[in-house]
């Protein structure tokens, strides 16, 4: 059920952005919502709960988003309220992200690292990723002090593991297969 609600109004949300020609936008601001719930978590009851009538959650919709967010973007929150759907705005954010990329041609890629990675090496890697899939690849750095050295970059269905720890493991399974 929430695949399906979540596609369906991602996909009417970017009809519209696209429509309006406001496909930058409403990304930004998908996403601003996005971390707004997430990080405020009793805000996020609020709007979910059933003990406060919708009137009052679009008030405070208004009072939270009013000036920050373009209005297409409230009135969506708002519909999602009145369909009793805004549990599933996360998942559609996330699925409307998605959608967008695609549109755009953004491939969003995570590289795990022991270190935190500077900018010219994150430049250097999204150029790098961008020849190779042929779409503009935008790079997250997630630092995991358990990899030893190295990167492990996760982008599409693609799983890239040339850290120390990966290397390590696959010298135990070889080892592993000879001795048994």
């Amino acid at each position: 059920m929430a695949g399906l609600v979540s596609t369906t109004y991602s996909t009417a949300l970017f009809d519209i952005c696209v429509e309006e020609n406001k496909v930058d936008e409403f990304m930004n601001e998908m996403a601003f919502v996005n971390e707004v719930l997430n990080s405020n978590k009793g805000f996020f009851e609020i709007l979910k709960t059933p003990r406060i009538n919708i009137n009052e959650k679009k008030k405070i919709i208004d009072e939270t988003f009013g000036s920050k967010i373009n209005r297409e973007i409230i009135n969506f929150i708002k519909i999602l309220v009145e369909k009793r759907r805004i549990s599933y705005i996360l998942e559609i954010a996330s699925e409307f992200d998605r959608i967008a990329c695609d549109y755009k041609r953004i491939v969003r890629a995570d590289v795990y690292s022991s270190i935190s990675l500077n900018d010219e090496q994150i430049k250097k890697l999204e150029k790098k990723l961008s020849e190779k899939s042929e779409k503009t690849v935008e790079v997250r750095n997630i630092v995991d002090k358990s990899l030893i050295g190295g990167l492990m970059i996760r982008f599409n269905d693609l799983v890239i593991d040339g850290t120390l720890k990966g290397k390590l493991e696959d010298l135990e399974n070889s080892l592993n297969k000879i001795i048994v």
